[in-house]
């Protein structure tokens, strides 16, 4: 079977980062939307939650898992 060989781990880690990714841009106010846009000096607070951003990004790699199972099984 030549399937794809990505581990657990790593779609975690990729989904953690995207996570990150979009936690902060959501949470930056409007003004330093406004100057990161421009390329002006903003600061930035990031507050993550890692146990949940954690659990978060290994139940969306288990489910992707999983999906690639379904398919790979419908294949045959």
């Amino acid at each position: 079977m030549a399937g794809s060989n990505i581990s657990r781990d790593h779609i975690a880690m990729e989904a953690m980062k995207v996570l990150m990714e979009k936690t902060v841009s959501n949470n930056l106010k409007l003004t330093g939307r406004i100057k990161r846009f421009f390329g002006l000096n903003h600061k930035t607070y990031t507050a993550f939650d890692e146990k949940m951003i954690a659990k978060l990004s290994y139940e969306m790699a288990d489910a992707m898992i999983a999906q690639r199972e379904k398919i790979m099984e419908d294949k045959l």
